[in-house]
């Protein structure tokens, strides 16, 4: 009887409250980078497969302009397909924007997405985290539900002959994109 009083009121050293709560913030970081911002789809076309996506869409940019990947004939264009409330496209954003650096002005041209957000929602957004090359809007979801744009952060990739190189949903790192873009005849 003594040793069963004795085991139940031993007292194992709990975590830390901040231990606990660090382990907690990266289990859900890296659920929202595995998960993206989707409803548990995949926009997946076979990573690097072509893929039969129309690629001569045009959208409004911000200043009202009809812009798309056609109108960059014979380059490579990246289109980055986003939304302000999803956080992981939020770090897609921050691994593209040293990527565009790199190739501006060397005929790869990128264009930001916005999915499913009025222009002012998207204006405020940009005041604080505005994006180094053009903004087009897809408010209605038009274009990115002809394409099969299932989750955000989506990233198409045009070669230079206009065929589609690589459409792909998730967050694609610094070395990937540079080696699509590549494989893309930049």
């Amino acid at each position: 009887m003594r040793y069963a009083y004795r085991v139940m009121t031993i007292t194992a050293p709990l975590p830390s409250l901040r231990a606990r709560r660090s382990v907690l913030v990266a289990a859900v970081a890296c659920s929202l980078l595995l998960l993206s911002c989707g409803e548990g789809s995949s926009a997946a076309r076979g990573g690097g497969a072509a893929a039969p996506v129309k690629t001569d869409f045009r959208l409004k940019t911000l200043d009202g302009r009809s812009l798309g990947p056609k109108d960059f004939g014979g380059q490579v264009v990246v289109v980055d397909f986003w939304a302000t409330w999803c956080l992981p496209c939020r770090l897609q954003a921050e691994i593209l924007e040293p990527v565009y650096r790199d190739y501006k002005g060397r005929g790869v041209q990128f264009l930001a997405a916005n999915v499913g957000e009025e222009t002012e929602t998207v204006k405020k957004f940009l005041q604080e985290k505005p994006f180094p090359y053009p903004v087009i809007l897809d408010p209605e979801q038009s274009v990115s539900n002809d394409l099969g744009v299932l989750a955000l952060p989506t990233l198409l990739v045009i070669d230079k002959k206009g065929k589609v190189s690589y459409f792909q949903s998730g967050v694609a790192d610094g070395d990937t994109l540079r080696q699509l873009i590549k494989n893309a005849g930049a």
